[in-house]
């Protein structure tokens, strides 16, 4: 009996375009799905029309007899309604209705051939979890993918495209422009390599405040054109070896000046299947069709290093472990006590991410009211500000009934990232 085909798809759902990518068993790439054959149109309207015979269509082109909706993913995404005239819906369910008439047509595309996993992403899953478990309702229970799909970021689509393109675009950092209808985001990628473990440090930085979609009526192509040379100048400081702009606000010559003096150094390129081709190589990966890529992902949330606090003059040579690399910094709350005499320091030993040699610091009692000559107990309170500000807080609880707790607090502020990893 003959195999069963099983497809992996990637989808790219945006306030007004969708795109759809699938991989075949044994393809080496993912390739883009086209609904129409005479136009070879790989974007499919996120939009939903009324037709004469009261049943939901996908399209924004005006038919006899019936209507098109206004955009509905962004209400979907934040939980509100879309009026049209005297009526309302709610985003949800018109989101509901448009990913179930979408998986209808990619049945109809692929008659023969069974979808076997789907991996999902949007930009709003970059800062919004509700997203995410909303679209893992939507593809999972509403239409039977349970346990067979992925929801991903812009962000993390964006390092699993980049991850499989040739090792020199991205060993030594990679960056990304998008332009959306919300305005210009911008997304890089910091690989470290050792012992044959490769981590990609991602973050991301929303420049929407700047660069607006608004900000570019005609007679101001030349504002937004500058705007975006030094808006681009700062954010690749860090020199990128590739960089990728893709978003339909980049469509048109006004950034081709800057695209060309980027290039200096660097690989540009410029596209609009980035994401839903990471979001097929993600989901192909977890289907299992083909071998792992050997990386471990940190987010701009999680931080980038194992800290341990020392105690020294004890046979405890490891530490303790306070913080682990992958922790998101908002969660990260260690506590601990210990014993301070007049010679004594506390040592932290921090092991960055993917560095074999680890930096130890030594935090030294700079207010000697705060403990004095003389032995002392503390509480270690170990937390962070932001991805790569330590805080260490010292509060004295005392020593015995002749020693009463102090109540005076001392903080030490580490940046990691100032650290010579």
């Amino acid at each position: 009996m003959q195999e069963t085909v099983k497809l992996v798809l990637g989808i790219d759902l945006c306030d007004d375009i969708t795109q759809v990518t699938v991989m075949r068993p044994h393809a080496a790439e993912p390739a883009a799905v086209c609904f129409d054959v005479r136009t070879r149109n790989e974007f499919l309207p996120t939009r939903l029309r009324l037709g004469q015979n009261g049943e939901w269509e996908i399209g924004e082109t005006p038919q006899s007899g019936s209507k098109t909706l206004p955009p509905f993913f962004h209400a979907a995404a934040v939980g509100t309604e879309v009026k049209d005239g005297d009526t309302v819906y709610s985003g949800r369910e018109l989101l509901e209705c448009y990913v179930s008439l979408l998986i209808e047509k990619i049945r109809e595309r692929f008659c023969e051939q069974e979808i076997g996993f789907v991996a999902v992403t949007c930009e709003e899953a970059n800062t919004k979890e509700t997203v995410r478990h909303m679209l893992y309702e939507i593809f999972g229970e509403k239409e039977g993918f349970s346990e067979r799909c992925l929801v991903l970021s812009h962000l993390e689509a964006f390092l699993h495209f980049a991850i499989r393109q040739e090792e020199g675009l991205w060993k030594n950092g990679s960056a990304a422009f998008e332009y959306t209808t919300e305005g210009l985001l911008f997304y890089s990628m910091e690989c470290r390599s050792t012992g044959g473990r490769r981590l990609l440090l991602a973050d991301y930085k929303d420049y929407s405040e700047i660069i607006s979609a608004g900000f570019a009526t005609e007679g101001e192509t030349g504002q937004r054109t500058l705007a975006f040379e030094r808006l681009a100048e700062t954010a690749l400081q860090q020199k990128a070896v590739s960089l990728f702009v893709t978003g339909r606000g980049f469509e048109g010559d006004w950034a081709a000046d800057v695209l060309r003096f980027l290039s200096g150094g660097r690989r540009v390129f410029h596209g609009q299947n980035l994401y839903t081709q990471g979001a097929c190589y993600a989901g192909t990966e977890e289907f299992g069709q083909e071998r792992n890529v050997d990386f471990s992902l940190l987010m701009p949330e999680q931080i980038t290093a194992d800290i341990y606090l020392i105690a020294e003059n004890t046979a405890q040579e490891d530490g303790i472990l306070m913080a682990k690399t992958g922790e998101e910094y908002r969660k990260v709350r260690a506590e601990a006590e210990v014993l301070l005499d007049a010679t004594d320091k506390l040592t932290f030993r921090i092991v960055p991410a993917g560095v074999a040699v680890p930096v130890v610091i030594r935090v030294t009692q700079k207010n000697p009211e705060l403990r004095g000559d003389r032995t002392s107990r503390y509480r270690i309170r170990l937390f962070f500000a932001e991805r790569n500000l330590m805080v260490i807080q010292l509060k004295e609880t005392g020593f015995g009934e002749f020693y009463p707790p102090s109540d005076r607090i001392y903080e030490e502020l580490v940046d990691l990232s100032q650290l010579e990893l």
